[in-house]
């Protein structure tokens, strides 16, 4: 029974700091640079972290490390 539980307890703490881990690598404070200048273009990126950016620029000044074409998808 205490195995049983112990393994429970430590998939669940797996799991947890898995997710945790790739928010952290999407995104790099090194290259957060809210000072660069993007233009005003709408076409929008999708971030790693489920944000929609304006465009590309925008999504790395915020230091998104990766991103796909077109808006996120909202949750209903």
């Amino acid at each position: 029974m205490k195995k049983t539980a112990f393994a429970t307890a430590f998939l669940a703490m797996s799991a947890f700091y898995s997710c945790k881990n790739s928010e952290i690598l999407c995104i790099d404070q090194a290259k957060i640079n809210p000072d660069q200048m993007c233009t005003m273009q709408y076409d929008p990126v999708c971030g790693c972290d489920g944000k929609t950016y304006g465009n590309a620029c925008e999504a790395d000044r915020s230091g998104v490390t990766s991103y796909s074409k077109g808006e996120c998808s909202t949750k209903s």
